[in-house]
């Protein structure tokens, strides 16, 4: 039938979006490819949450036109963020016969992974079936008379829709345009000078996506259970390319999670974009009713599952731990005490410029909570350094907010200003590149020294975790804790390759670099 392969970059939620378009392409009779051959079909499914992020993104994209011989798809947020930078990148590396299709949250993923499908099977599918393919360059096709094609790069067929993006913290109204896309660039126009443009869709494909049974090379399945955000954070793109909030039903999740486990899988992730706002038809709490969050009593039922070693929950927002749920983690014995808190800022003046939903006090009660309700909890957290205004004084109350909520880990990111987004205007208002790179190290080193406070306090204890997948590049095996620690281990003589995914209990020797060091039992 033919081979594929598949880049997936960015969130848990994204990396689930990815393992289902590797079961679409195996359900269709699809093998991977090999590692670094040729292969008929190549996946990118891209991210756009931070400019490094796009960069990666892009030259994904291009090493995926230099691997495939027959078809090449895009997919993911970068799709919706600038198709017009993916066709001009078609344009230039794709090799002859080769078709480029791109397909953001605005369309219809698993038609055009069928449509793919067939073009790799010889179907003969007419043009009318094509939307969203760019046809290969030595195809003879004209893109202005064939329906459905994307234009060839600097070509502008865009029309516009009557949606419009509905974020209070963004000045005026951006029209929304076919598929949810920007325009294709004009003459001098870059993604930095437009407008993003939200993806207009009452019925997102993405729900339609199947269940997966496998998430290849992970002993951690990522589950989605929740997509799509209107919160409109200043510094966020996510509003724009997954705008629609939708959540899946019970029976499906848990239809899932138990064909995961059924597949060998001990522990499973519930991921979202806004993970709180499950069930809920928008993020933005002062919409919400009053009804009771139906994730407490999802949380149980998983939690449920006949061999589930552990169920995690990927990220939640410090407004949505409330007593049901905390209630639904300590009646559950396999919760994992490990819960990912996005700080971003530890000022309520910048939190207020970020337009976030919650103060500092308000995080930092949730931290105590959480504290009283599990035991020795591992606390993580996102933060921005650099935000547009960001003065000393407001980076040194990040500093005192991260030692106050003692977390176990940090991941410390420079502000990286999006086209589009509120936040884009006021990216000269930042403190300078060797401010930023200054206050990254700082809070860096804060980070370091807070991870290794919270593992020391396990020397010399017994804990489970789950062993990982030996690499090469990796002289020790790793398991990984309940609480996300990583344990470093050496393996007996002989060490079985068959020991991946099993749980065992290491007796904990010594604190390593980056994790603990431990003797299996």
């Amino acid at each position: 039938m033919g081979t594929f392969v598949i880049t997936t970059l960015g969130c848990k939620v994204n990396q689930y979006d990815g393992a289902a378009v590797v079961q679409l392409l195996r359900d269709a009779g699809l093998a991977a490819a090999g590692k670094g051959k040729p292969c008929d079909l190549a996946v990118v499914n891209t991210c756009c949450v931070t400019a490094a992020a796009m960069v990666k993104s892009r030259q994904a994209v291009r090493r995926a036109l230099r691997r495939a011989r027959r078809a090449v798809l895009v997919c993911g947020c970068y799709g919706d963020f600038d198709a017009p930078a993916v066709r001009a990148l078609a344009a230039e590396l794709a090799p002859p016969g080769c078709h480029v299709a791109v397909a953001g949250h605005g369309d219809d993923l698993p038609r055009t992974v069928a449509e793919i499908v067939a073009l790799l099977r010889g179907e003969g599918v007419s043009p009318s079936c094509l939307a969203g393919i760019l046809p290969a360059r030595d195809a003879g096709v004209s893109p202005a008379c064939v329906a459905g094609i994307l234009p060839a790069s600097g070509e502008d067929d865009w029309t516009s829709s009557s949606a419009q993006a509905n974020g209070t913290h963004n000045a005026g109204k951006m029209p929304a345009t076919r598929a949810g896309k920007m325009p294709a660039s004009r003459a001098g126009e870059t993604p930095a000078s437009r407008r993003l443009a939200v993806v207009a869709r009452n019925d997102p494909a993405d729900a339609h996506l199947p269940p997966i049974e496998h998430f290849d090379d992970h002993q951690r399945a990522f589950v989605k259970i929740q997509d799509g955000c209107d919160a409109f954070c200043s510094y966020c793109v996510v509003p724009f390319t997954r705008s629609v909030v939708w959540s899946r039903p019970p029976e499906a999740v848990l239809d899932e999670c138990r064909r995961l486990v059924a597949g060998g899988h001990r522990e499973i992730v519930l991921a979202g974009v806004f993970l709180g706002a499950y069930g809920r038809s928008t993020c933005r709490r002062n919409r919400w009713d009053h009804s009771p969050s139906p994730l407490p009593p999802l949380l149980e039922a998983v939690a449920a599952i006949p061999g589930l070693w552990r169920v995690r929950l990927s990220s939640i927002e410090p407004g949505d731990l409330g007593d049901d749920l905390l209630a639904a983690a300590r009646q559950c014995p396999n919760f994992a005490p490990h819960l990912h808190l996005p700080l971003q800022s530890g000022a309520d003046t910048v939190l207020k410029r970020m337009n976030r939903q919650y103060d500092v006090a308000t995080f930092l009660r949730a931290c105590e909570r959480l504290r009283q309700s599990l035991d020795r909890p591992a606390l993580t957290a996102d933060v921005i350094v650099g935000f547009p205004g960001e003065t000393d004084a407001e980076f040194e109350q990040t500093l005192r907010v991260a030692r106050a909520a003692a977390f176990a880990a940090l991941h410390v990111f420079p502000f990286s200003p999006i086209p589009g987004t509120a936040a884009w205007s006021m990216r000269n208002q930042g403190p300078s590149p060797a401010v930023v790179r200054d206050r990254v190290k700082e809070l860096a080193g804060l980070a370091d020294e807070l991870s290794r406070d919270y593992r020391r306090q396990f020397l010399n204890q017994t804990l489970e975790a789950v062993i990982e997948k030996p690499s090469r590049s990796r002289p020790r095996r790793q398991a990984m804790t309940d609480r996300h620690v990583t344990i470093f281990f050496d393996p007996p003589a002989g060490d079985p390759a068959e020991w991946t995914g099993l749980v065992r209990q290491f007796h904990v020797i010594a604190d390593a670099d980056g994790g603990l060091a431990g003797a299996m039992r």
